[in-house]
């Protein structure tokens, strides 16, 4: 009998240690480990060898549904003064430099600090604003590229009005919907020849004009809406900080002290950073203001960096708190401490935390930060970084994970290509309420499938932006690390303040979520027009409404070549619901796209088909 209590007991610890280990097993399965490889080289995205980048946006500017890099490049420490800047395109297994090809250079002295890209006129591709630094060089003027739906791109600066007539030392810049018109406007810093960089007081509030507002027209006015200038100003961020359907912007300064702007509704605006809690010090020079929902109760918390110094805030109904404070650990580099980018790098539903140039820090779920081992992660080429300035998250290998780029203003920039290589991630990409692609303005909320609104049931509240922090720009598209054994409900709130609710979305996939819904049933199918004195081949095209879309006046048809790229067919009426395609290849493969339009002219979602 006592033998066969050993046998048992021993039995029961056997199996007690082989379950511990299977959910070890499946929890390593479900949330992987942060790790990276530096992938500079082997992709060809090094940047100029004298140097001089300041920040990094993450787009797709041609439409193929890979993402490109544009590079602000200023002041370079061995560089001409007339400095381009950089757009590498990304052909899968390798990058191109082409911004002169393109038409962004934007090679104007000193060079360009602020830049971001956004729809500016609603016809889904990504337009640019860049800005100029003027540094005793005339004239120093911002400049507006728009994109013809191929990647290439014309200077409509002249568009701006009234023309503009001032050196400008603009550093960080912002895109969004200010007025509330249903389109992008832009928000510009040190609208002025002396930045006063380099003073220890606040001046005497100036009242300049510093927005460019879209006409709707193509054109833009150059007004003042509210935001003073007291002294040099930094990183610019835009986003709904209170919470109340527009879009406010928050201003880390040098002398000055660092706010916030809560937006009227109408696109004017007024100094709240006091009553909201943030500190008043002067000189506290801070280069950064990052938002992002880091405890998970679908508000923005807010991230402060200066040199050598990361302060955290939670917000609390409008209120921020400091509740912590990261410190330079590991870098005695005296430019440490520019940006902060927010991101689930490990898949485990939470927001992580990385000081670009520097560490990476992992959340608990409830906002607190933990440094974690550079070496371990893969993180050494970031902390070896010369003069880190602007970092930004893309997805540029389309396998569902956030990589970053940094850019080095004294050394070659670095790409960190993320190994998580799992399916706990969902991506959403967002055509807003004004056909803009994008989406920028927009929020969303992933739940547990089944418990839609349910806060204890939030997996990740989202708020899509331009650049932000120092003169970083994400990829236009939301993020999740999800568990890859569930399903969600998605909730997505347009700037107008509709609502769209996607429901039982698997992982592991990226879903685009469009205030217009795609036509459904989209078909093709070949045939053989009779009535000539030849035997013409085509194809007819046929689809049915989405009972999702309401206005709808017309339905545009389009040819999708190998690349993704999009070349207009024609239009036809909203009761149509068939097209043919005249004299066509027989032998060749076709593929078709179809979008429906609006009463304002708002292009939703496209469906696709191809006929072989």
């Amino acid at each position: 009998m006592k033998m066969e209590r050993l046998n048992m007991s021993w039995r029961i610890r056997l199996l007690i240690n082989l379950s511990l280990l299977s959910l070890l097993c499946y929890a390593l399965s479900v949330y992987g480990e942060i790790r990276f490889t530096n992938a500079t080289s082997r992709f060809g995205v090094k940047g100029y060898s004298y140097f001089g980048d300041h920040g990094v946006s993450w787009v797709d500017v041609n439409g193929d549904g890979k993402l490109d890099i544009y590079v602000k490049n200023v002041g370079a420490p061995k560089g001409p003064l007339e400095l381009d800047n950089n757009l590498f395109i990304n052909y899968g297994s390798y990058f191109q430099e082409e911004a002169v090809q393109r038409g962004v250079a934007d090679g104007y002295a000193i060079g360009t600090h602020g830049a971001v890209f956004a729809d500016l006129d609603n016809d889904q591709d990504f337009d640019l604003f860049s800005s100029t630094t003027y540094d005793g060089i005339s004239p120093a003027y911002n400049h507006l590229y728009r994109n013809d739906g191929t990647g290439y791109f014309e200077d409509i600066t002249a568009n701006i009005s009234p023309p503009q007539d001032v050196d400008n030392s603009t550093r960080g810049v912002a895109a969004a919907d200010f007025d509330g018109d249903g389109d992008i406007d832009f928000f510009y810093s040190n609208p002025l020849s002396d930045s006063a960089w380099n003073r220890t007081t606040p001046l005497p509030p100036k009242n300049l004009k510093n927005f460019y507002l879209n006409s709707g027209d193509g054109t833009f006015t150059n007004e003042y809406r509210g935001i003073k200038w007291t002294g040099f100003v930094q990183g610019v961020a835009a986003v709904d900080i209170d919470g109340d359907g527009d879009i406010d912007i928050a201003e880390a300064k040098w002398a000055p002290v660092s706010t916030i702007y809560l937006n009227d509704g109408t696109g004017h605006f007024r100094d709240a950073g006091a009553e909201m809690g943030l500190p008043q010090t002067i000189d506290f020079r801070n280069n950064g203001m990052i938002f992002a929902d880091v405890d998970n109760d679908r508000d923005l918390d807010l991230a402060i960096i200066g040199s050598h110094r990361l302060d955290l805030y939670e917000n609390s109904d409008g209120y921020f708190t400091q509740y912590q404070t990261i410190t330079n650990t590991g870098r005695t580099n005296r430019h440490y401490g520019y940006h902060v980018c927010f991101g689930d790098f490990d898949h485990d539903g939470d927001l992580d935390l990385y000081v670009s140039g520097s560490h990476m820090y992992e959340n608990d779920g409830q906002g607190i930060f933990s440094q974690i081992l550079s070496e371990n992660a893969g993180l050494n080429a970031s902390v070896y970084t010369a003069d880190p300035r602007g970092s930004a998250l893309g997805d540029f290998d389309n396998d569902g994970d956030l990589d970053i780029y940094i850019s080095d203003k004294r050394d070659y920039n670095v790409l960190l290509r993320n190994q998580q290589n799992d399916s706990n991630w969902i991506q959403v990409e967002v055509i807003d309420n004004s056909g803009s692609v994008g989406g920028i303005g927009t929020k969303l909320d992933l739940y547990s499938a089944g418990h839609l609104g349910q806060g204890q049931y939030l997996k990740g509240h989202r708020e899509i932006h331009g650049e932000y922090g120092y003169l970083g720009q994400d990829m236009p598209t939301a993020h999740f690390g999800v568990s890859a054994s569930a399903q969600y409900d998605l909730r997505a709130t347009f700037p107008n303040g509709e609502v769209k609710i996607i429901r039982n979305i698997t992982p592991g996939q990226k879903i685009q979520v469009a205030f217009i819904l795609a036509p459904l049933n989209l078909n093709g199918i070949r045939g053989e027009n009779k009535t000539l004195f030849y035997r013409e081949s085509v194809i007819t095209l046929t689809w049915e409404a989405n009972p999702g879309n309401e206005n709808i006046i017309k339905y545009r048809i389009y040819l999708v070549d190998e690349a993704g790229l999009k070349t207009f067919l024609d239009e036809v009426y909203a009761d149509t619901f068939s097209y043919i395609v005249r004299d066509v290849d027989r032998d060749q493969t076709y593929r078709f796209a179809l979008t429906a339009v609006d009463q304002n002219e708002a292009e939703g979602a496209a469906a696709y088909t191809t006929v072989e």
